[in-house]
């Protein structure tokens, strides 16, 4: 469900990081509401990466919800891998708790966001939260990715604090009781741990807060195209800024956020 009126948005990390990306991308897809499905651009075969991806989470939730595991002749040769890799990673108990496909939002002073976390995990015996995020990409994690301090680190990790203890009586959760953990069944060894404290919580607070401002106290016309031919060829809204069309569209997995059923979101206020 997407939001013509920016002051009923509540910001993913997807929003935030399309605005970043281009301002005049953000408007079409958040304010003028035109949004193409997942499957309009890319080629078959990273349609079937994202298929699989979204196969892949969906296995991850029934089985963290219920410590289901579906018969192994409905799985294809690479999920029965993933899901072996995924029980043997992060095995499912009952004496911990787990809420696969959990959704939070906050709303304090109008600054509205939204997480959707793959995987929220309360181990009570250490009393942590650590949030899991599957990555189903073919790209091995390098060196080079900057999980600290990417959009996706800095939401998810915020929301979690600011409303945790909301949505979760009882935890007394502070910042450096929660992390978050990338992980992708492709490459089971290879992992990113972003941990968190207050000083990070702070300044996360203070950045959200001026780019949500900044975002929604921008005039309709201020919304200005990148202008970089290396993103702009492979826009989907190309046609419309350019009359020319894309190339090939990369699709991003983290598009599926816009997927969010907002009915059934619940909502803290502060």
């Amino acid at each position: 469900m997407l939001s013509t009126n920016l002051k009923q948005l509540y910001f993913s990390q997807s929003a935030l990081a399309i605005y970043e990306k281009c301002p005049l991308k953000f408007r079409r897809r958040y304010r003028d509401g035109l949004f193409w499905p997942q499957d309009w651009g890319g080629d078959l075969e990273q349609r079937e990466v994202i298929e699989t991806g979204k196969l892949f989470h969906r296995l991850a939730q029934r089985y963290y919800a219920r410590g289901e595991e579906l018969t192994a002749e409905l799985l294809t040769v690479d999920l029965k891998d993933w899901f072996k890799r995924l029980r043997e990673f992060r095995s499912y108990n009952q004496r911990d708790d787990f809420y696969p496909e959990q959704e939070l939002r906050i709303n304090r002073d109008g600054i509205k966001l939204v997480a959707k976390f793959d995987l929220l995990y309360l181990d009570k015996t250490a009393n942590r939260f650590i949030i899991y995020d599957w990555k189903t990409n073919k790209r091995p994690f390098s060196e080079e990715d900057k999980f600290n301090n990417n959009l996706q680190s800095i939401v998810y990790l915020y929301v979690l604090t600011k409303a945790g203890n909301q949505y979760f009586p009882g935890s007394n959760l502070q910042p450096a009781d929660i992390s978050l953990l990338y992980w992708n069944p492709r490459f089971p060894k290879n992992i990113k741990t972003v941990d968190y404290n207050r000083r990070k919580f702070a300044e996360d607070e203070e950045f959200l807060t001026k780019k949500i401002t900044e975002i929604k106290n921008l005039n309709y016309a201020d919304f200005k195209a990148i202008n970089d031919e290396k993103i702009c060829k492979h826009c989907e809204y190309r046609p419309i800024c350019f009359g020319k069309k894309p190339e090939l569209i990369v699709l991003e997995e983290d598009d599926l956020d816009l997927e969010l059923d907002w009915e059934i979101i619940e909502e803290i206020q502060f």
